[in-house]
C-alpha cells in the first residue's frame, strides 16, 4: 500500500513539473524573440509583415511613426527638407513597388551614398522598408542619426502596410512593362496636356486624360474600380500624374498606380519609335528655344513677360526672377491681363503645364500673337538659381 502510494505521489510530482515546463514554453512562445514577434520573416526584409510585434524588438530605431504622419509629406514638388527613404534593395522591392515621392537609397549602400542626404542637419528623414519585421529602415535610421540627423523616423510598417491600406504607390518601368506582356486588364493614363505633349508621343496603350481635364473627361475611366489603373507624366519632377491618382482615389478605384518616372524614362528604355494614337500636325509650335531663352534672361530679361503656371506652393519653393504666378488652372480667367506689347512666356517644371498654357492662351486671346512656352525640365532653386535641360527628341 505505502509503495503504491508513493508510486501516486511521484506520478502527480512528474505531471506538475510537465505542467510548469509546458506553461513556460506557452509563456515564452507568446513573448518570442524579437523576429518572432515581428513576424517569421528574415531581417533583409525578403518579406514584410501586417501586424506590429507585441513587444518592441531592441534592434528598432527610437522614433516611430505611422502611415498618416508619412502621408501627409507625400506629395510633388516634394516638401523642402523632407525626405522619404525606400531601405529596400532596388531591383528587388523598389522598383516593384514603393510610396510614392520616396527615393531608394538600399541600406547596404547607405555609407557611400550618404552625398543624396539633405545639407540641412534638421531635415526630416522618414526611412521604411518591408514591414514591421524589416530591419533595413531601422538600420538607416541609426546611420543617420549617426551623422548628425535630428529629425529622424522609422516608418515601421513600411511599404506592406502603405499598400494593404489602399493608398496609391509608385512603379518603376519593370511593372509597366511586365503589365503590357501579361494581356491582364489595366488602364495606362498620360495625365499630361494632349497637344503639346500627347499628341508629340506617349507610352503605347495610353489614354489621354490630362489632370486640368479629369473632372470632364473622368469618363474614361473604367466602370470596373478594381481595374489597375496607371498614371504618369513628364518625369519625377511633374506633379500631374500624382494629383490624377489622387482625385481617382476619391472616385473609389482601389488599385491605383503613379509611375514616376513617367514618359522620358519611357523614351530613355525604349526610344520612340512607337506612334502616337494621333498624330501631331504641330510639334513644337510655340515653343522657345532653351538657348534663346536663356540669353535673354541673361542680356533683356525686361523685355519678355514670364508667367510661371505651377502652383503657388511650388513657385514659393524657387522661380525665375521677376516670373509672375499664375497656376494653370486659374489663367483662363486672367488671360485678359496679359499684354500684347511684349512676348509671354509660359514656365513650369517640365513643359507639361507651360504647353497646356500656351494653347489655353492662343483659345482665349487669339489676339496674342508673341506666346511662347519653354519645353523643358526646370529645376529652381530658392535663391533665384536654376538650370534647364531641353527634352530629348
Amino acid at each position: 500500500m505505502n509503495t503504491m502510494r508513493k508510486q501516486m505521489t511521484l506520478l502527480a510530482v512528474l505531471a506538475a513539473l510537465l505542467g510548469l515546463v509546458a506553461t513556460g514554453c506557452a509563456a515564452k512562445s507568446e513573448a518570442g524573440t524579437p523576429a518572432q514577434a515581428a513576424a517569421s520573416t528574415s531581417a533583409d526584409g525578403t518579406a514584410g509583415e501586417l501586424s506590429p510585434p507585441s513587444q518592441t524588438p531592441a534592434w528598432y530605431y527610437k522614433d516611430l511613426v505611422d502611415s498618416a504622419f508619412v502621408e501627409q509629406y507625400v506629395k510633388m514638388p516634394r516638401p523642402e527638407n523632407v525626405l522619404i527613404i525606400d531601405s529596400r534593395p532596388y531591383k528587388t522591392k523598389h522598383a516593384l513597388g514603393y510610396i510614392p515621392t520616396s527615393v531608394s537609397i538600399p541600406d547596404s549602400e547607405f555609407d557611400k551614398r550618404t552625398a543624396e542626404l539633405p545639407k540641412n542637419k534638421d531635415a526630416l528623414l522618414i526611412f521604411y522598408c518591408e514591414g514591421y519585421a524589416c530591419k533595413l529602415s531601422h538600420n538607416s535610421a541609426k546611420k543617420a542619426a549617426a551623422l548628425g540627423y535630428t529629425n529622424v523616423k522609422v516608418y515601421a510598417g513600411g511599404y506592406p502596410v502603405w499598400k494593404t491600406e489602399g493608398r496609391y504607390t509608385a512603379i518603376g518601368t519593370p511593372v509597366v512593362e511586365e503589365m503590357m506582356a501579361s494581356g491582364k486588364p489595366y488602364l495606362l493614363v498620360d495625365a499630361r496636356p494632349f497637344k503639346t505633349k500627347f499628341q508629340q508621343g506617349s507610352i503605347p496603350t495610353a489614354i489621354s486624360l490630362p489632370d486640368s481635364d479629369f473632372e470632364a473627361r473622368r469618363g474614361q475611366l473604367p466602370a470596373d474600380k478594381s481595374i489597375p489603373l496607371v498614371f504618369f507624366c513628364e518625369g519625377f519632377t511633374c506633379k500631374l500624374s500624382n494629383e490624377s491618382a489622387r482625385k481617382a482615389e476619391k472616385l473609389g478605384y482601389m488599385n491605383i498606380m503613379v509611375y514616376e518616372a513617367g514618359y522620358p524614362a519611357w523614351v530613355e528604355a525604349h526610344g520612340t519609335g512607337s506612334a502616337p494614337m494621333i498624330a501631331a500636325s504641330d510639334a513644337g509650335e510655340g515653343t522657345i528655344a532653351v538657348a534663346q531663352f536663356e540669353q535673354t534672361l541673361k542680356d533683356n530679361p525686361g523685355s519678355i513677360v514670364i508667367v510661371d503656371v505651377r502652383d503657388a506652393d511650388e513657385f514659393k519653393a524657387g522661380h525665375f526672377k521677376n516670373a509672375r504666378n499664375i497656376p494653370v488652372a486659374e489663367l483662363e480667367k486672367q488671360l485678359k491681363t496679359m499684354p500684347k506689347d511684349k512676348p509671354v512666356v509660359f514656365v513650369c517644371s517640365t513643359g507639361a503645364r507651360s504647353g497646356e498654357a500656351y494653347w489655353m492662351a492662343r483659345d482665349v486671346r487669339p489676339d496674342m500673337d508673341k506666346v511662347y512656352f519653354l519645353d523643358a525640365t526646370v529645376t529652381y532653386a530658392k535663391d533665384g538659381a536654376y538650370s534647364i535641360k531641353a527634352p530629348k527628341k
